[in-house]
C-alpha cells in the first residue's frame, strides 16, 4: 500500500481549521478597522469591542490562516524578547529592565487569560530547554542566564551536559539552559478561543479581503480593499510577517522570514517520552536554529527551523528537515512525515517588538521568532488600550526607534546570503569544537 501523501498544511489544523466566516460583508464604516486576524488583531479587537467600540477585522486570508495557527506553540516571558541581542547595550539598563519585566508580565497575562476566559488550548507551563551546540555556546548561555536572572527570581538555570538527558536525548547538544517560565500550547485552539470571544463581544470579521491602501480622510481614514472602501476613525495594523504594500512605511521596517515545521507519523508514546523526557520544547542556541516539541497527545514530534533560505518547494524543505531530524534523533532516521508547513515571522532590524503610531495608523509588529504568542497577544491588548486612552502606563516597547536600512523595500533579497553565512558559521563552530 502506498504511503499517504504528506499534507502541506499545519498539523494543528487537524483539530481546528481556520474559520470559514459566513456573511463577512464589508461595512461602509466602522469605529476601528483592525488589519490582520492573528493574535495581535484579535486581542486588540476584543479589548476594543468590550469597551463598546464598533470593530471590524479584515484579513487577506481566512480568519486565522496566517502565522498564528502555523507556529510551534511556544510560550515564554523575558526569554522571548532579547535572545538575539545584548539588550542593555542596545537600549540602556533602565529600558532593558523595563522590557524584561513587561515580557514577564505578558506571559503571566497570557496564563491569566487562558484561565479566566476558559480557553482550552492544551497549555503546559512545563519550561523549555535551550541546547548549546558547542562549549562556547554554553558559555554564551551562561552570560544570558545572568542577564535574565538579574531580577533575582532565578527562573533560568544552566544544565550541564551530564544532566541534559532529563530534557532531551540527543548528542547534538553539550548541555544548555533551562527556561522555567515557559511552556507550550496548541496555537490553533488558542486562536479559535480568542476568535470566539471576539464574536461574542460583537467583533465583525471580513475574511479574504486584502487591504490595498490606507489614506487619510478628514479626522479619520479610508481603507481601500479588494471589495470596496471602508471609512474608519482609527486603523490598527497587526499584520506582522504578512505586512505588504498597503502599509509601505511599515513594510520597509519588517523582515519577513519563513520557518518550516514537519510532523512525524504517529509514534509510540514511550518513544516520544524517551526522546523528550520532560515533555517540553527544546531549541538550539545556533544562529540558524532548529527546535522540537511533542504534540499534546505525546504521539508525534514536531521539528522545525530554517530548512532553506532559497525559494524551493515546500516538500523539499520538509525532506531537508526530516534528514536533520534523523541526525538530531537517530531513532527517527527512517520516520515518515504526515505534515509539512511554513509561516511568515516578522523580524525587525534591532530584534525588538514595536508598538506605536505612524501618521495616525496604530501598529504592533515584530515577534522576531521569539515568543509571538505571548508578545503579540500582549501588544495587541496594549494597542487597544492605547487607542482607547486607558493605558495606565506606556509600554516599554513604545517609543523604540523603528529602523530600516537603505535600499530595503520589504523584500529581503539578502536573506540567502546572510542566512547561509550564519549556517556556515554554525558549522564551523561545531567542527572546531569536535
Amino acid at each position: 500500500m502506498a504511503d499517504a501523501p504528506i499534507l502541506q498544511e499545519p498539523w494543528w489544523w487537524r483539530d481546528v481549521r481556520p474559520a470559514a466566516e459566513v456573511g463577512g460583508n464589508l461595512p461602509p464604516e466602522t469605529d476601528v478597522l483592525v488589519v490582520g486576524s492573528g493574535y495581535t488583531g484579535l486581542c486588540c479587537a476584543l479589548e476594543l469591542a468590550r469597551a463598546g467600540t464598533d470593530v471590524t477585522v479584515v484579513d487577506a486570508l481566512a480568519i486565522g490562516e496566517g502565522a498564528s495557527t502555523r507556529n510551534a506553540g511556544f510560550t515564554a516571558g523575558r526569554a522571548g524578547v532579547s535572545k538575539q541581542i545584548d539588550l542593555e547595550a542596545a537600549v540602556g539598563a533602565e529600558r532593558a529592565a523595563a522590557i524584561l519585566n513587561e515580557a514577564d508580565e505578558a506571559h503571566e497575562h497570557l496564563k491569566d487569560t487562558l484561565r479566566v476566559e476558559a480557553i482550552d488550548c492544551d497549555f503546559s507551563p512545563i519550561g523549555r530547554f535551550v541546547g548549546a551546540h558547542t562549549p562556547a555556546a554554553y558559555r554564551k548561555l551562561e552570560r544570558k542566564m545572568a542577564e535574565y536572572n538579574s531580577d533575582g527570581r532565578d527562573l533560568f538555570a544552566m544544565v550541564p551536559p551530564e544532566d541534559q538527558g532529563r530534557y532531551v536525548d540527543t548528542r547534538a547538544y553539550r548541555g544548555g539552559m533551562l527556561i522555567k517560565n515557559a511552556g507550550t500550547l496548541h496555537p490553533a485552539k488558542y486562536h479559535a478561543g480568542l476568535a470566539a470571544l471576539c464574536r461574542k463581544a460583537g467583533v465583525r470579521f471580513v475574511p479574504k479581503t486584502r487591504v490595498l491602501g490606507i489614506v487619510r480622510e478628514g479626522a479619520g481614514f479610508r481603507a481601500l480593499t479588494e471589495r470596496g472602501d471602508i471609512a474608519a476613525r482609527r486603523v490598527a495594523l497587526g499584520t506582522n510577517g504578512y505586512t505588504d504594500k498597503a502599509a509601505p512605511w511599515h513594510q520597509r521596517r519588517v523582515i519577513p522570514i519563513s520557518s518550516t515545521i514537519i510532523a512525524t507519523e504517529e509514534l509510540p508514546e514511550d518513544l516520544v517520552r524517551s526522546l523528550l523526557p520532560a515533555g517540553g520544547a527544546v531549541i538550539d542556541a545556533k544562529r540558524v536554529l532548529n527546535f522540537a516539541r511533542p504534540t499534546p497527545d505525546m504521539r508525534h514530534i514536531l521539528f522545525g527551523g530554517r530548512a532553506s533560505f532559497l525559494n524551493i518547494p515546500l516538500l523539499k524543505k520538509g525532506e531537508i528537515l526530516r534528514k536533520d531530524l534523523g541526525v538530531f534523533f537517530p531513532p527517527l532516521a527512517a520516520v515518515k512525515l504526515t505534515h509539512v508547513w511554513t509561516g511568515q515571522m516578522a523580524f525587525t532590524f534591532d530584534f525588538l517588538p514595536k508598538i506605536g503610531s505612524h501618521e495616525g495608523v496604530d501598529y504592533a509588529i515584530g515577534c522576531n521568532g521569539g515568543s509571538g504568542i505571548v508578545m503579540m497577544s500582549w501588544l495587541g491588548r496594549k494597542l487597544a488600550w492605547r487607542i482607547l486612552g486607558t493605558a495606565n502606563r506606556p509600554s516599554a516597547f513604545e517609543g523604540l526607534e523603528f529602523k530600516t536600512q537603505p535600499f530595503y523595500g520589504g523584500k529581503p533579497w539578502f536573506l540567502p546570503i546572510v542566512g547561509n553565512w550564519y549556517r556556515f558559521r554554525d558549522w564551523l563552530d561545531m567542527k572546531r569544537a569536535a
